[in-house]
C-alpha cells in the first residue's frame, strides 16, 4: 500500500513521546514493506532538523516539512471568544502547508492518508478534493476530554471560563471529525470507548492500536547496577501535565520519602528542562536538564516515577521504562491505557502519602523491585511489540480498501 502520513510535528528525531508514537507507526509500516510518504508541520517549538535524520530514512519516506506559526496570539485568542471555531485547531491551519499538500496529491496517488492527531483535520476537505484515498485519523488522545480535565483543575475563574469556551468548541469539532473520516486508530481501549460514546456507537470503523516499539532495541547486553536509593523522572518539560506532575512529586511527595530514607536522591531530566531549574529545587533533587541518551539515563537509577495528575493517551516513557525492566511508580492517570495492574507490572498510587510509601517500598526491597521490573518487561513484550501492531494496522487498512 501507498500511505501518506501527515504529522503536526516532525516525528524524527524523536525528541518526545508524541514524536516517538508517530515514528513508531512510520517504522512499522516501512518494516511491513509499505510505501510511506511523510509530510509534517514544523514549529518554533518543534523545528525540522534534517541534519539529524538518517539518509536512509529521508530516502524511504521523502520526508518534508512546512513551517507553521502555531503560537498563541492574544488578539486571535480574544476574537475566538465570539466564534464557534476551535482555536486549538485553527492554529494548525496553514495555506503554505495546504499548498504543499495539494502539490503532493496532484503528483502522487495514495491508498491511505493517515492524519496523526486531530490537529491535522483542517486538511480533510483538501484531501477529499484532490485524492480518492481512504482517510484515517489516529487519535493520540481524545482532546476534548483532556481539556475537560484541565477545566476541572483550573482555579483561576477567568482562565476557567476561557478553557470552558475552548473545550466546548473543540468537542464539537472533534465529534464532527470522527464522523467524517473513513477509519479511526485509537491509541487506548479507554479512548475507543469514549469515542464510541461521543458518537452514540455509530461511527467510522475504529480499532485500538497501542503505542508499539521494536523491543529488540531495549535488550540489555550487560546488566547495569543502578545507584542505590535513587529515583528518577524523565519527560518533556514543555508539556503542562509533566510540569504539574514533577512539581507535585518534588513539593508533596519527595519530603515524605526523605523523612524515611534521608539518603534517597531524585534525578530529573527531559526535553526543555533547564539544568538546575529552580522551579523544582529541593533537598537531594538533582536536575540534569536535557540528556543525550535517554536509555543510559534511565538505567543509572533504581526507581522510575510517572507522576501524572492530568493528561490522556499512551505514556510512551512509561512503556519504554517497562521495556527496560524498570521498577515504576505512577498514578491512576499515568497508568491509563496500559492495562497494567498495581503491584503486578508497576505500582499505582494517587495520594502523596501512598506514592511516597510505594517509592520507599521499591527502594528498600530490591528483590520486589527487580521482580516488578521483570514482569513489566514481559508485559511490554506481549502488549507493545511493533511486529503485532504492524500486522493489526495493515489488516485494518486492507479492510478499509475492500
Amino acid at each position: 500500500m501507498r500511505i501518506l502520513q501527515l504529522t503536526p510535528k516532525p516525528p524524527v528525531p524523536a525528541v518526545d513521546g508524541g514524536a516517538v508514537a508517530m515514528n513508531s507507526v512510520t517504522e512499522s509500516l516501512l518494516k511491513a514493506k509499505h510505501e510511506v510518504r511523510l509530510l509534517c508541520i514544523e514549529t518554533k517549538k518543534h523545528p525540522f532538523l534534517p541534519a539529524k535524520i538518517s539518509e536512509s530514512y529521508k530516502r524511504e519516506t521523502k520526508i518534508e516539512a512546512v513551517f507553521v506559526d502555531t503560537a498563541i496570539k492574544p488578539i486571535n485568542a480574544f476574537l475566538n471568544l465570539f466564534s464557534k471555531s476551535s482555536y486549538n485547531i485553527d492554529r494548525f491551519n496553514s495555506v503554505a502547508f495546504e499548498n504543499k499538500l495539494i502539490s503532493i496529491l496532484q503528483n502522487e496517488q495514495f491508498d491511505i492518508i493517515q492524519l496523526e492527531s486531530l490537529y491535522m483535520m483542517p486538511y480533510f476537505e483538501t484531501i477529499r478534493k484532490y485524492s480518492k484515498a481512504k482517510i484515517v485519523l489516529r487519535t493520540h488522545n481524545v482532546e476534548s476530554k483532556l481539556w475537560e480535565r484541565k477545566c476541572d483543575q483550573e482555579k483561576n475563574s477567568l482562565k476557567k471560563k476561557w478553557f470552558l469556551h475552548l473545550t466546548k468548541n473543540l468537542s464539537s469539532y472533534e465529534i464532527a471529525a470522527f464522523k467524517k473520516v473513513d477509519g479511526i486508530l485509537s491509541i487506548t481501549e479507554e479512548d475507543k470507548l469514549t469515542i464510541c460514546e461521543l458518537l452514540n456507537n455509530s461511527s467510522a470503523p475504529i480499532v485500538v492500536l497501542p503505542f508499539s516499539m521494536d523491543l529488540s532495541e531495549f535488550e540489555l547486553t550487560t546488566k547495569i547496577t543502578p545507584k542505590p536509593f535513587s529515583v528518577f523522572h524523565l519527560g518533556a518539560m514543555d508539556w503542562d501535565p509533566n510540569i504539574e506532575g514533577v512539581n507535585w512529586l518534588v513539593k508533596k511527595v519527595w519530603p515524605l520519602v526523605l523523612s524515611k530514607i534521608p539518603s534517597a536522591t531524585l534525578h530529573l531530566a527531559g526535553r526543555n528542562l533547564i539544568k538546575d531549574d529552580l522551579r523544582f529545587y529541593g533537598p537531594n533533587v538533582f536536575i540534569h536538564g536535557e540528556v543525550e541518551n535517554a536509555f543510559e539515563f534511565m538505567n543509572q537509577y533504581a526507581v522510575m516515577t510517572v507522576p501524572l495528575l492530568t493528561g490522556g493517551g499512551m505514556r510512551v516513557k512509561l512503556v519504554e521504562g517497562m521495556a527496560l525492566e524498570k521498577a515504576i511508580i505512577t498514578t491512576t492517570i499515568g497508568a491509563e491505557g496500559t492495562n497494567t495492574q498495581n503491584e503486578n507490572q508497576l505500582m499505582i498510587q494517587d495520594s502523596p502519602e501512598d506514592f511516597a510509601n510505594a517509592i520507599g517500598q521499591l527502594l528498600n526491597n530490591s528483590i520486589f523491585a527487580d521482580s516488578l521490573g521483570k514482569r513489566a518487561r514481559a508485559f511490554a513484550k506481549t502488549n507493545f511489540d511493533s511486529s503485532a501492531a504492524s500486522k493489526k494496522m495493515s489488516d485494518f487498512y486492507s479492510n478499509l480498501l475492500q
